[in-house]
């Protein structure tokens, strides 16, 4: 028969063979018997196929090797050569002293001297006894990044393996892995299809040179994890018939027109044949966008398969952060606020910051005169204690200037005293809070007229950068700025602000002063994100919106995730509030599904209203009001 043209791409880490784009996946759930798997990836072969996946975990290496040996027997192929084969290290094995006494047992059950490819299969490290799902919560240790991908380095390095990399990774642990490799993973195998297409991380391997291979790209129906919401898909349907192809046709020309490989799983002998027929089409600019509008959800979910352990969810925690642009430490994406109306006691904080950092938070919002700074310390603190987190190093703090310390000659002094209740050395972030400076016994609102004095742009800002060079601060930036006074700031700025935060929701989108601030290199960070409802600026109209209460109900999520996926999609980074320990969990739940391009523009046209007034709290000035109409 003839054969079908599979391109290839040459991997990174060696330069060597190439892959063939488009691999055949051996995993079957539940596991197929060996006799199953071989006469499959025979009928592979003679379909065309030279890329065969495996793992440790598919059972499947076994028959992979008999069949490969068999292929030889027969002239299928002519040399162990012509195929490319990948096989994955498990969890169990995800320690440096068992990396290669792993792969040499993959190789004695492939037949094989080396793999193509070896990847570490999850960033999950389980005790060799967890054996059968659900895993005890005491079966699940630490995933050691560093010493793991050393002993993957150590098989390439012994010729075991001739590329090296990993599946399942986020940017938080391949940033991890970059930071010591001395050979960087060649590719990141991750889910991804029409209904999950990963596009930030896609740019983000693309960035650093790590190549994409999708697996479940028809949407792995009828594993544990799969659905059918790929192959029954309207929209790719109705262009399957226009095309005369079949779904799972056009959804694999989809993903291959992503710039990314694939695994496809079938053991039907005409799927298989089909499953390689995608190189004879292209799908139009009018496809595409269609496609690309499809509704995004994740499928892998770890719970069901590892068990409902709130560690497993966070080994895998996808909180994507932003590097500020004074090249330091990173920022999760999404901030705890410790703001409270009227204001906490240090114990609730402290409880609230601890919750907070189980359900996965790492990035904590504070100021003073939240009067919460000594609470988020203690919390801090006492999480270090418990082996929560390992280091100060893991959290993101910010705390603000407050307005009546807003003269040079107290910032430093003003930053030091937070520093004393945060009972740390510095502060990942510092923010000025308002431009808006009060006399020393400004205390209760409303304000005198005279108790509100005039604002030095350059004076105080003078004072950040000194907080800044001093260490006591990685970041500076500013707060309820609005383009008049962040001109006046960069006039004479000697290290431009990093941030500015600000009131942003879908109904208070910003839009203007997001793009000023793009332009001008300041990052945007979000509050009130959900309309600040019990403070005495905010409202119910983001929470009781019927827009976003539709399409909140049509994708199985609640108002608030909706409301803070747009923001997250506007390219900005926010701060959440809720001490109430399921929301908490529910708000950094955005990121395993993308709101449609008729979904954003329906939010988009949401009426505007700003929530934040000064003039009803600080007394009815002139001053005030100015700055009102200006933020």
């Amino acid at each position: 028969m003839a054969m079908e043209t599979i391109p290839k791409i040459t991997l990174s880490s060696s330069g060597a063979n190439s892959m063939p784009v488009i691999g055949f996946g051996t995993a079957a759930f539940p596991l197929a018997d060996a006799e199953t798997v071989k006469l499959a990836v025979l009928n592979g072969i003679e379909a065309g196929y030279r890329h065969f996946d495996t793992a440790a975990a598919y059972g499947s290496e076994k028959p992979l090797g008999e069949a490969i040996a068999e292929a030889l027997r027969l002239g299928l192929i002519k040399s162990r050569d012509e195929v490319f084969i990948t096989t994955k290290l498990w969890c169990s094995s995800c320690e440096r002293s068992l990396v290669v006494p792993s792969l040499k047992n993959s190789l004695r059950n492939l037949q094989m001297e080396y793999v193509d490819l070896f990847l570490i299969h999850w960033p999950i490290r389980l005790s060799v006894d967890a054996q059968r799902p659900p895993i005890p919560r005491e079966q699940i240790l630490t995933f050691d990044t560093k010493s793991v991908w050393e002993g993957m380095e150590e098989c390439h390095e012994l010729g075991l393996a001739k590329n090296i990399g990993v599946s399942n990774f986020y940017p938080k642990k391949i940033d991890e892995l970059l930071a010591t490799a001395k050979i960087p993973p060649a590719i990141n195998q991750v889910e991804l299809n029409p209904t999950w297409k990963q596009k930030n991380l896609i740019e983000y391997c693309k960035a650093k040179g790590i190549h994409i291979t999708a697996y479940s790209a028809l949407g792995a129906n009828s594993t544990n994890w799969g659905d059918n919401r790929v192959i029954e898909s309207d929209v790719l349907g109705e262009i399957a018939r226009a095309r005369e192809k079949t779904t799972a046709q056009v959804a694999l020309r989809w993903v291959y027109e992503q710039g990314v490989t694939m695994v496809v799983k079938s053991f039907n002998k005409e799927r298989m044949k089909q499953n390689l027929q995608i190189f004879d089409f292209e799908l139009t600019e009018e496809e595409s966008n269609k496609i690309t509008q499809l509704p995004q959800y994740k499928g892998v979910k770890l719970s069901p398969v590892f068990g409902d352990h709130d560690s497993v969810e966070m080994a895998m925690e996808t909180v994507p952060k932003v590097t500020l642009s004074s090249g330091g430490n990173s920022m999760p994406i999404i901030g705890f606020g410790t703001a409270m109306f009227p204001t906490g006691n240090d114990e609730a904080i402290k409880s609230a910051v601890l919750s907070g950092i189980e359900a996965g938070y790492r990035h904590f919002d504070t100021a003073v005169s939240y009067r919460s700074e000594k609470g988020l310390g203690e919390g801090i603190a006492e999480a270090l204690r418990l082996g929560l987190i390992k280091s100060r190093d893991e959290v993101f703090i910010t705390t603000k200037l407050w307005c009546n310390s807003c003269e040079r000659s107290l910032v430093v002094p003003s930053l030091k005293n937070s520093l004393r209740n945060l009972q740390m050395e510095y502060v990942d972030l510092f923010l000025i809070h308002w431009p808006i400076r009060l006399s020393m016994d400004a205390q209760q609102p409303p304000l005198g007229r005279e108790q509100i004095l005039h604002f030095d742009t350059k004076s105080v800002w003078e004072g950040m950068e000194e907080c800044h060079e001093l260490g006591l601060a990685k970041n500076i930036g500013v707060s309820n700025f609005y383009p008049k006074v962040l001109d006046e700031l960069l006039a004479t700025a000697k290290i431009p602000p990093t941030v500015n935060q600000v009131e942003l929701n879908p109904t208070w989108n910003q839009k203007n002063l997001i793009k000023y601030c793009k332009e001008k290199g300041i990052h945007i960070t979000a509050y009130s994100t959900l309309g600040a409802k019990g403070t005495h600026w905010g409202d119910n109209r983001v929470m009781d919106n019927d827009v976003l209460g539709e399409i909140a109900k049509a994708r199985g999520k609640t108002t608030a995730q909706v409301a803070l996926r747009w923001v997250y999609e506007q390219g900005v980074s926010m701060v959440v509030k809720s001490f109430n320990k399921e929301r908490m969990e529910q708000n950094l739940q955005i990121f395993d599904f993308e709101l449609t391009e008729e979904e954003s523009n329906e939010i988009s046209q949401l009426p505007q209203h700003k929530g934040v007034k000064l003039s009803p709290v600080y007394g009815d000035h002139d001053v005030l009001k100015e700055m009102e109409d200006q933020l």
